[in-house]
């Protein structure tokens, strides 16, 4: 499942960006592989270090896939079902589906999150670097806090560099959703998620995975606000609220730690067309309170500094 948000301009103060300039140099430059084999060979002659060659798979998927806006909002349910006479059959034929979703993926250059997510994992097989497919669960929209989801409904990477494993969401940094168009906009922010901010976008399904990084309940993954890829990139800390749901019939208080004081600060509302100032933006020993009193019947809540969407949250 793909992250939809509103896309607006790019954050101009953002901390620890990955640098993708020489790895931009030569990838920009490549076809558009119809064949898995051949991207994995292309980039295995023009990389030499296994990170350059992740970094590499990770920006043509991002630039070179676009998300199936279609098969998101219409998904085409299949239950797929096969015998096997033994475990290694199994495997033979859970390999021959990814690799019908790879096949797929790369004739018509679109995908929904597992053929980013497969596609990825299978040019780091041939690539020989070791990786994983992750299962787990996303929250795309203030309507999704507090409300936890039985099922996954996201696949991402995680992939072992220098005996460490990093994690990777080649969808997500593929691009985003406004106004029901889907725009391509490579974000860096989604290769090598930071474990001090993964909790607050990505919720793996398998235990192990979740304790790889740290401890967290999947209700308090849910009860978060919406943390949009422009906050976590910056160096702005959330000190409160910490949970995602808010009385709107009180005036509301954000406070943020770091917010440099030239930075615009504005908020938007559901069924509001204009962003509106708040009422009041005070700081005080490197810690800003933010004050706005919520509209009548407005549900949703939106942090916006500099003319980008930052921060989520629920009115109740």
């Amino acid at each position: 499942m793909k992250q939809l948000f509103i896309l607006l301009f790019l954050l101009s103060y953002t901390a620890n960006a990955q640098d993708f300039s020489f790895i931009e140099q030569k990838v920009a430059n490549y076809p558009k592989f119809i064949k898995v084999e051949d991207l994995a060979t292309k980039i295995s002659n023009d990389f030499t270090s296994k990170e350059q060659q992740v970094k590499a798979t990770f920006y043509w998927l991002a630039t070179n896939i676009r998300y199936d806006l279609d098969g998101y909002f219409k998904p085409r349910r299949k239950r797929i079902s096969f015998r096997y006479r033994n475990e290694q059959e199994r495997l033979e034929k859970l390999q021959a589906i990814k690799d019908e979703i790879i096949t797929e993926t790369l004739l018509t250059k679109k995908a929904l999150c597992e053929g980013y997510a497969q596609t990825f994992a299978k040019v780091c097989d041939l690539l020989e670097i070791k990786n994983k497919v992750i299962k787990g669960y996303v929250r795309n929209s203030s309507n999704d806090i507090n409300n936890s989801k039985s099922s996954s409904n996201h696949a991402w990477n995680a992939v072992k560099l220098d005996d460490k494993w990093i994690y990777i969401d080649a969808t997500w940094a593929a691009g985003a959703v406004t106004n029901n168009v889907w725009v391509s906009a490579f974000n860096e922010y989604y290769y090598n998620i930071s474990k001090s901010n993964y909790f607050k976008t990505h919720y793996p399904e398998d235990t192990l995975w979740q304790l790889r990084v740290g401890r967290i309940e999947k209700e308090d993954f849910y009860n978060q606000p919406i943390y949009h890829s422009a906050f976590l990139k910056s160096n702005l800390q959330l000190v409160s609220p910490k949970k995602g749901t808010i009385n709107g019939k009180n005036t509301v208080e954000i406070k943020l730690k770091n917010l440099p004081s030239s930075k615009s600060v504005f908020l938007g509302y559901s069924g509001y067309r204009y962003a509106i100032k708040p009422n009041t933006v005070t700081t005080k020993n490197n810690i800003t309170t933010i004050t706005t009193s919520p509209p009548e019947n407005s549900k949703q809540l939106f942090l916006i500094i500099d003319k980008e969407i930052m921060l989520e949250f629920l009115l109740l």
